[in-house]
């Protein structure tokens, strides 16, 4: 085959073109080392075992190894920025093919190189000096000259140096000429020949043209330094063709460049790359495979990449078709519009527990009822009412101080609950026993909410909505039990009596409840519920309600009269004739009676001070403050 003497960008080159004629490939001094050696030779094995069937069952057809980054400088010196793994593996594999039966020695060294010069073979390693000499006697004393009996005899060879010992790339490779050797052990003549033959003209790579080092620095920064969660996807790619050997790898190999395609277009974030929203994905598919190995994923769910960098992925249990279906199924969320673009390559290596908290049972969801939800799905008429159901329920809980403050730990007991869901339908949880679901997730509210959703099914998606709506209010922190009991008499659930209650309380604790609810204080007043005013955590202030939560536990602790606090403004009665009406005698009187106390309160705190109060106009007293003597002076 001619050789092309410039490589253009965006073309497809095979191996044999790459090493020929005068070109040489560098791995420049911006690269790390060698490394698929490493790991108990697994990459190796199952990239060559990968090629090899590809061989056997597909010898004509041509195989894509993907892009490889490059830079010619100087001339006829290709400089890899990516693609070093692959590259390296494949001129070692040629170097023992060629050891074998000695016929392609001309794509590892020019005959120039080797008879007269200072026999530098095509590929040349420029990250340490150790390593450049060490290849090019590889090449020379073991690949061509073969007097050595075996892998375990280049260390006890005259061109092998002690400082070999302590070059990583070199161990490296020694160690992958070993696997190599192992794969082609039980190789006769004919099907070497063959193999090597079509490595030189079948496998491809497209190349894309970095032009400078300058150039090539960024790329290799941008592609590098991205963390590795889990083993980086391109290494991955050849240990799960491997796992795969006996199923159509053909079509596993265009599906898995599909995916990286699809991940690539999908990229942000600054990622140029699909490697960070690949790798956060196969992440989501250990913790979701691996939800019973509580070591595995709270090691996988922590935030920090650095404690999760050494974690493999389990791809002889996980099979690729399970990948595919978890892509599928994400691949339908992003078309219902139900995911966080960002999610799919995440800013900081992955997202956050809470979020897999939510994401990630609804995904195991959608892949477990694919097809069913794939039929419902309308796109004039939006998301399946089914997929939104199990949304909303992980959403709501995902809101509640339960989870908020373990959602790491519960992430994989919200996985394991899709297990109990049958036929899409989410009112099954209901028939499992007692036991089978946590208790921090399947707590008696939940329980009451589907119960009463299944004893009125004929208006379910009505009752759906009020509590998703209810939900919502961020007072109720997803937790609206005492809604829910409000509107219950005698055991009877009523619909219309909830939404009264719902909606006036929204109206009634509207906004960001700050100042605009000081009516809302004064008229609560007037009903002297327990402990209101009173100090909410651990500082001197005295609150009139302020955060979320005070409200949360103001309520809780006063559930009756709350109660008739709201029906009493269903029923048409204004906070102001509740504070009109008052006339009776307390200490909180004049806050009833006068707006301007509550209006000087910024944050509606104030503090004692022998018998008098003082107004706190910020939050402590170290600010503005005013006694309520000196206020009325």
């Amino acid at each position: 085959m001619a050789n092309k003497n410039n490589f253009i960008t965006g073309e497809n080159y095979t191996l044999a073109e790459l090493f020929s004629e005068n070109r040489f490939v560098i791995i420049p001094d911006l690269q790390r080392d060698y490394c698929w050696g490493n790991d108990g030779h697994e990459l190796v094995h199952g990239f060559v075992s990968y090629l090899m069937y590809q061989y056997k069952n597909q010898p004509l057809e041509e195989l894509n190894l993907g892009l490889l980054y490059g830079y010619e400088i100087p001339a006829n010196h290709i400089q890899l920025c990516d693609g070093q793994q692959r590259i390296t593996t494949l001129f070692l594999l040629l170097g023992m093919l060629n050891r074998h039966i000695g016929v392609f020695q001309r794509h590892l060294i020019s005959d120039f190189e080797y008879k007269y010069d200072d026999k530098e073979p095509y590929l040349s390693y420029a990250i340490r000096e150790s390593t450049l000499y060490f290849l090019r006697d590889l090449v020379s004393n073991f690949f061509i000259g073969g007097s050595l009996k075996g892998v375990d005899s280049i260390r006890k060879a005259d061109w092998y140096f002690s400082d070999y010992e302590l070059d990583p790339s070199i161990q490296s490779m020694i160690a992958a000429v070993k696997t190599i050797e192992d794969c082609l052990s039980k190789s006769d003549e004919k099907f070497i020949r063959g193999f090597g033959n079509y490595l030189l003209n079948n496998l491809t790579f497209q190349y894309y043209d970095m032009e400078t080092r300058a150039n090539g620095e960024e790329t290799f920064v941008v592609i590098n330094t991205t963390g590795e969660p889990l083993t980086a996807s391109q290494n991955l790619k050849p240990l799960v063709m491997e796992a795969e050997i006996n199923n159509n790898t053909d079509r596993l190999a265009e599906c898995w460049e599909e995916m990286e395609q699809w991940f690539w277009k999908k990229r942000r974030n600054g990622n140029d790359t699909a490697d960070a929203g690949l790798e956060e994905f196969l992440r989501w598919v250990v913790i979701i495979e691996k939800k019973e190995d509580k070591k595995l994923t709270e090691e996988l769910l922590k935030e920090n990449q650095q404690y999760r960098k050494k974690i493999r992925f389990p791809y002889e249990s996980i099979s690729f078709q399970t990948i595919s279906d978890y892509w599928q199924a994400l691949q339908l969320l992003v078309t219902w519009n139900e995911i966080n673009l960002d999610f799919l390559s995440p800013q900081r290596g992955s997202i956050s527990p809470i979020d897999c908290f939510k994401l990630l049972p609804e995904l195991y969801y959608v892949k477990n009822h694919y097809s069913v939800l794939l039929e419902m799905y309308d796109s004039s008429q939006g998301t399946p009412i089914e997929y939104q159901r199990i949304r909303e329920f992980f959403k709501n809980l995902a809101r509640t101080s339960k989870v908020k403050n373990r959602s790491g730990e519960l992430v994989c007991e919200a996985i394991k609950m899709i297990d109990f869901i049958q036929n899409g339908e989410i009112l099954s949880l209901l028939d499992c026993d007692e036991g089978q679901l946590s208790k921090s997730l399947w707590t008696n509210e939940e329980k009451m909410k589907l119960s009463i959703i299944s004893d009125h099914i004929e208006k379910r998606y009505k009752i759906e909505q009020a509590f998703w709506n209810a939900q919502e209010h961020p007072i109720w922190a997803g937790e609206i039990l005492p809604l829910i009991e409000w509107a219950t008499q005698d055991g009877r659930f009523d619909y219309t009596q909830f939404e009264n209650y719902r909606s006036t309380f929204n109206q009634t604790f509207e906004g960001d409840c700050e100042d605009n609810i000081d009516n809302v204080r004064r008229a609560l007043l007037t009903l002297e519920l327990y402990g209101y005013p009173r100090v909410f955590r651990g500082y001197t202030n005295i609150s009139f309600g302020w955060e979320w939560e005070d409200w949360n536990v103001l309520i809780r602790d006063n559930q009756d009269k709350f109660r008739m606090f709201i029906a009493r403004l269903a029923n048409g009665e204004s906070l102001e004739q509740m504070i009109d009406a008052y006339d009776d005698e307390s200490e909180w009187k004049r806050f009833i009676i006068e707006p301007d106390l509550l209006a000087y309160c910024r944050h509606k705190n104030v503090q004692r001070s022998g018998k008098d109060l003082l107004l706190l106009r910020g939050e402590r007293t170290s600010g503005e403050y005013k006694t309520i003597t000196d206020f009325f002076a």
